[in-house]
């Protein structure tokens, strides 16, 4: 054999020392993230399992609150709604006026009504100028049902005001047994007068029944078109309110 032999095939390389350590502390920080990831999962998992404990707890209680609420209300009464503004009304309470759509002074005077003859859940908001209240409400009597309209002024002289004001060409006389005629009324067959009265035709074929009260600043009127069967439902219209006032 020669004294130099020729290079056989190389073999596997050495591994190097420092390659080693970088791929351990690759395989370290793999592992750390896993680990890391891991930790933060279970602790998110904890987390809601948690806050699902709590907003099951919680949302009962305020499922429970907003029920209640609810329930409150539908068992109550309505809700009415007042500058935007709901608001519930009970049993026991006074009905909001934007419940009925009347005025504190128009539910006063609402309830001051016969209600054996003036259906007062009927009465709504009349446009009567000068005016503190006025209703347009269902009037029953023996007579019949129909639509009647009441209003209350500031004074008595204020009512006289208005009542001259659309019976001031009308001749004296007893709609009894004339129309467009102006006089004044008795109250329980007295000899007393109890107010001024007015019958005439208005507008669009409507007879007006026009009358006013001495002892309170009050006017009622009633429309129809037949003048003796009105006439007639008036005289069943007795009393209009429940008290007299001076």
């Amino acid at each position: 054999m020669s004294q130099y032999d020729p290079p056989g095939m190389p073999g596997p390389p050495q591994p190097d020392p420092d390659h080693l350590l970088a791929r351990r502390s690759v395989r370290w920080t793999i592992i750390g993230v896993v680990l890391s990831t891991a930790l933060a999962l279970i602790g998110l998992f904890v987390q809601a399992s948690q806050s699902g404990g709590g907003t099951s707890a919680g949302g009962t209680s305020g499922g429970s609150s907003g029920g209640n609420s609810g329930d409150s209300t539908a068992g109550s009464g309505d809700t009415g709604v007042t500058g935007g503004t709901a608001t519930t009304v009970g049993p026991s309470e006074s009905v909001d006026s934007a419940d009925d759509g009347l005025t504190s002074a128009e539910r006063s005077l609402r309830d001051s009504l016969n209600s054996s003859q003036w259906q007062r859940e009927s009465c709504e908001h009349w446009t009567a100028p000068d005016a503190t209240a006025a209703l347009r409400c269902t009037v029953s009597t023996l007579g019949g049902t129909t639509k009647a309209k009441i209003a209350t002024y500031p004074s008595k002289s204020e009512v006289q005001e208005v009542y001259l004001r659309y019976t001031a060409r009308l001749a004296e006389g007893n709609c009894d047994t004339t129309q467009n005629a102006r006089g004044t009324w008795h109250e329980n067959d007295t000899s007393t007068p109890a107010g001024d009265m007015a019958c005439y035709w208005a507008g669009a074929g409507q007879y007006t029944i026009f009358c006013t009260y001495y002892d309170r600043p009050a006017l009622f009127e009633v429309d129809g078109n037949d003048p003796a069967a009105l006439t007639d439902w008036w005289h069943t219209v007795d009393p209009v309110f429940t008290s007299s006032t001076g």
